[in-house]
């Protein structure tokens, strides 16, 4: 439809001329001229450029990685990333889910599977293109509140906003709005565990020496509808991210599929979600993506085919809406490095 208006303006703007020229038998006045052209430049439409982004999946650089990036990296934090990082840079920001605190700091609360990064991690991930991370996940408060401050800190120090967590509730629970181009994006992001470390409840045990409880953005269907309806009209496009689910399982649970369709319902454009370490499958509803696990990214769960098996979700957003999205798959080798697609 738009090229016809274009193709319509342009043929009619001669015949207005030559129209002009037989009525009064003389040259048109140039400045009618220059306003019949005018008419034809301002309707002519020039779709936005396209915005590209990259969504992954789980991401951590402890325990083995760690081991991989200080013996066979040679301690350069951006080892994992090496194979890959031209691709990543091909996109205008990747986003991905931090897989627990960057700190050297802290004590160790967590379960036997707990994880802290080295603080040289936020400098790797902001050369690798990562733009924004998902901090509403399980592994958070792995090393306890110093570790969660020092992560914030770190992240805003490198330019990488966070998803889903925060100093209290209104942060937390808020949209990260990335512009780009002029189109907004807004990211939300809520986690289906460590729900007693939610965001900002007044009688929550942690705060910041303010009263505002430090925590993280939880699944929740009044807040989340809540939280969606406050976002929509801040935002050109809008994705939900979440962390839920049973690990190495390839399909999720039914509560999962009737909330994500529930979140499309509430104005979600699109749903992505991590935490069961392998690729999962994928449906449209209502015209609307959900991934329902995209699987690790940089991990060291190396006993599995399927949990060295990067999703990566390619995303191209015109117009100020989804245009087309394409899930392709990336191999974590055994130095625990992601594997570009594009060779």
């Amino acid at each position: 439809m738009r090229s016809r208006a274009i193709i319509s303006y342009t043929t009619l703007a001669p015949l207005l001329i030559l129209l002009l020229t037989q009525i009064f038998k003389q040259a048109p006045d140039p400045t009618l001229v220059a306003r019949i052209q005018t008419i034809v430049v301002q309707n002519t439409v020039i779709a936005e450029k396209p915005i590209h982004l990259l969504f992954a999946g789980d991401m951590m650089f402890d325990r083995a990685v760690e081991k991989k990036i200080e013996t066979v990296g040679k301690g350069d934090y951006n080892f994992p990333f090496l194979l890959i990082l031209d691709y990543l840079r091909s996109f205008d920001g990747v986003i991905t889910n931090l897989e627990g605190p960057i700190s050297d700091r802290g004590t160790k609360v967590g379960s036997i599977y707990s994880f802290e990064m080295n603080p040289e991690t936020a400098k790797a991930l902001k050369n690798a293109n990562i733009k924004a991370v998902q901090f509403a996940n399980n592994h958070v408060w792995d090393y306890g509140k110093q570790a969660f401050e020092d992560t914030l800190l770190h992240l805003k120090e490198n330019d990488i906003v966070y998803i889903g967590a925060g100093n209290n509730a209104d942060e937390a629970y808020a949209p990260v709005i990335l512009d780009i181009n002029g189109t907004r994006i807004g990211l939300l992001a809520f986690s289906e565990f460590l729900k007693n470390i939610e965001a900002d409840p007044p009688s929550h045990e942690v705060t910041d020496g303010q009263g505002n409880a430090l925590g993280i953005a939880v699944i929740d269907d009044i807040k989340i509808k809540q939280a969606i309806e406050n976002a929509r009209d801040k935002v050109d496009v809008l994705a939900v991210l979440f962390h839920w689910g049973n690990e190495y399982q390839q399909k999720p649970r039914v509560d999962q599929i009737a909330r994500a369709r529930r979140v499309i319902d509430w104005g979600a454009d699109m749903v992505i979600g991590n935490h069961p370490h392998v690729v999962q499958i994928s449906e449209v509803y209502k015209e609307k993506p959900i991934y329902y696990s995209l699987g690790n990214f940089v991990f060291d769960q190396n006993f599995s085919k399927e949990t060295m098996e990067a999703g990566l979700l390619e995303v191209t957003i015109q117009d100020k809406k989804i245009q087309s999205t394409v899930l392709k798959k990336a191999h974590i080798n055994k130095d625990f490095q992601v594997i570009s697609p594009v060779q």
